[in-house]
């Protein structure tokens, strides 16, 4: 049996369309020029306050606060139902259930936002458990409250970005590296992915 931690965006789903025009709508909230959504794709992945600190070129709290309200209310609105769920994740998550692995998702949504599109794609039947970051906690600290539920058992972390590689090393977990999300080979190494895979039916041959 192996526990294993997804990531949720650029791992299971690509959620492009959704987040895209809910980075848009919060910026043209805040009189902001719009972006094409090409250029916003690098944003998919790493926590809110990150992404709008950037776009906005601003530490103010409350303006990357006021920019995060905008996102989710498009988001959480119709958002999340633009996820579009990765050709054979479903059939690996199956496969991993049926072998007694236990799944997790680790996202750096919010927990109820993350668990509306796990539901919305039909997902929630393969995971112990969904657990997102919001404002409040990092990546690595969902780890350890994995690593605590199950105590017994190492660890992996399947991610897209490096946030997903440097969560993983700090709590000591196998890291793997997706290329179909939105991650680049170079960011993925540097970030401390022990192996790399194209397709995710490449999971099971490495974990099964």
């Amino acid at each position: 049996m192996t526990v294993i931690a997804f990531d949720l965006d650029g791992t299971l789903s690509d959620p492009a369309v959704g987040i895209t025009a809910s980075i848009n709508y919060a910026l043209e909230n805040l009189g902001a020029a719009q972006q094409t959504p090409e250029s916003l794709t690098q944003y998919i992945g790493p926590p809110l306050d990150e992404i709008f600190s950037t776009l906005l070129k601003t530490e103010n709290t409350a303006i990357i606060e006021q920019a995060i309200s905008s996102y989710r209310e498009r988001y959480f609105s119709i958002g999340y139902t633009e996820n579009i769920l990765y050709t054979g994740v479903r059939g690996v998550l199956s496969n991993l259930v049926q072998n007694g692995d236990r799944l997790y998702i680790a996202t750096s949504k919010r927990t109820d936002i993350a668990k509306a599109v796990v539901e919305y794609l039909e997902l929630q039947s393969y995971f112990v458990q969904v657990l997102g970051c919001g404002r409040k906690r990092q990546k690595h600290e969902l780890l350890q409250e994995i690593i605590g539920k199950e105590s017994a058992f190492a660890l992996v972390m399947i991610g897209d970005r490096s946030h997903d590689m440097h969560a993983g090393r700090s709590v000591s977990a196998t890291c793997i590296g997706v290329l179909w999300g939105y991650g680049s080979a170079a960011e993925l190494k540097h970030s401390g992915a022990e192996i790399l895979l194209q397709h995710p039916q490449e999971i099971l041959g490495y974990l099964t």
